[in-house]
């Protein structure tokens, strides 16, 4: 075992993803620490390699730059999608977020951004593409 994240490392760790207005986005939930297995691309893969070398008990925070991120919003995945093509009895909200299924079987998130009689406008931009990113995060432990 080494004291320093590797590649196939499984760490124990407590986050915050924050974006650059200091929005908290998201945070480890259990007070001992979240499990981790690096390698299985459970995680952003530049914030893995940004983990990689990091030793047990180390407090950091890292920034990841849009670009390095979700890259940013891209104007052609905003989608018109036919009204029929939801459950009749399905209520949309603007600005609601609703997994959608691609042929490969792949669950992607999508942002309703306008509702008309027949269409609907759809975002599929990840909800994060534009934005920098702040992680705040400790290496509880390495096992």
């Amino acid at each position: 075992m080494s004291n320093t994240v590797q590649a196939t490392s499984r760490i124990l760790w407590h986050y915050r993803l924050y974006l650059a207005d200091g929005h908290l986005v998201e945070a480890s939930e259990d007070p001992d620490g979240d499990m981790l297995q690096l390698g299985q691309s459970d995680i952003h893969p530049n914030l893995e390699a940004a983990l990689i070398g990091l030793p047990q008990g180390e407090k950091t925070r890292l920034i990841i730059m849009a670009d390095q991120a979700f890259g940013y919003p891209d104007p052609d995945a905003i989608q018109t999608v036919p009204r029929t093509d939801f459950p009749a009895s399905m209520t949309l909200v603007v600005g609601q977020i609703i997994g959608f299924t691609l042929p490969s079987g792949q669950e992607i998130p999508g942002k309703i951004l306008a509702i008309h009689a027949d269409t609907v406008q759809v975002d599929f931009n990840h909800p994060l593409a534009g934005h920098h990113l702040s992680f705040e995060l400790e290496i509880l432990d390495i096992l």
